[in-house]
């Protein structure tokens, strides 16, 4: 045993062997840093068109007038009916909902399609109940979970 190993270390490389050892680790380590650079590069992208559909959503409900909301109020007195029967036509399935003490209801959403709560949470907006609290978190590309409190 101690001979083979003698074997090896004795064992020498030629000089045109290591050149192309080490070039080949070389080319190795470039295309490495280059993939890698590139899909850093695609995920910056992908991060950049999300943000910008974020803040565009968000620019156009700060754009809706106040007064425009109460005018538009089509919600009747109860209020917790009325979130219920307009999230069922939204195809949105209010899995638990909580009255709190102060006047506002708290309610969560399990694995609904995002543009169903987004469009939701317009037409909400829209008939004058604030939303107070929002928790919003993505279950799969599509699909989200949210926890919302809505005061009336």
């Amino acid at each position: 045993m101690l001979e083979t190993f003698k074997n090896i270390l004795s064992f020498r490389l030629s000089r045109f062997n290591q050149i192309t050892i080490l070039g080949v680790l070389i080319f190795l380590c470039a295309y490495f840093l280059i993939s890698l650079i590139f899909s850093l590069n695609n995920n910056i992208i992908n991060l950049k068109k999300e943000n910008e559909i974020t803040i565009s959503r968000i620019e156009f409900l700060t754009s809706i007038d106040e007064q425009e909301i109460i005018l538009k109020s089509g919600f009747s007195n109860n209020f917790v009916s009325s979130i219920n029967t307009s999230a069922s036509k939204n195809n949105l399935s209010i899995d638990r909902s909580l009255p709190l003490s102060n006047g506002e209801i708290s309610i969560w959403i399990n694995e609904s399609n995002f543009i169903n709560l987004f469009n939701w949470l317009l037409e909400i907006n829209n008939n004058g109940v604030e939303i107070t609290k929002m928790n919003i978190r993505r279950i799969s590309k599509d699909t989200v979970s949210a926890q919302l409190t809505f005061k009336s």
